[in-house]
């Protein structure tokens, strides 16, 4: 699809050896459909094919990068089926925003109640 990439090992993965792969956050979401096409593909492959080995499927986890307060990034491993999921209702940029939003929250908790009125004089 000419999109440029970057890939790096992923060693803290556990058990299983895995490569992150990396595009740009200008990537058109016309192309992140059809990445996200053949990934369902591709893991509906994986899995027919670990199922006719007699292996069954031990892992089937997607990541999401965030940049944390301090600059680092940090990748979340979630379920493919939750993303896909996700992704039926939310655009992927809305996906992020959520995913940077619960990180600012872990990083920078409001212990304060739930329900308060934020004056903004």
């Amino acid at each position: 699809m000419g999109i440029e990439f970057q890939t790096e090992k992923d060693d803290d993965f556990g058990s299983v050896q895995g490569e992150i792969v990396s595009i740009t956050d200008e990537t058109s979401d016309e192309i992140l459909d059809k990445l996200q096409t053949l990934y369902d593909e591709l893991q509906e492959e994986m899995e027919q094919i670990l199922e006719q080995g007699g292996d069954g499927l031990s892992m089937n986890a997607a990541g999401m990068e965030v940049q944390l307060k301090n600059g680092s990034m940090c990748t979340l491993r979630v379920e493919p089926a939750i993303v896909t999921r996700i992704l039926t209702v939310l655009e992927f940029d809305e996906l992020q925003a959520f995913i940077d939003n619960i990180a600012k929250s872990v990083e920078e908790p409001d212990d304060g109640h739930f329900c308060h009125n934020i004056n903004k004089d």
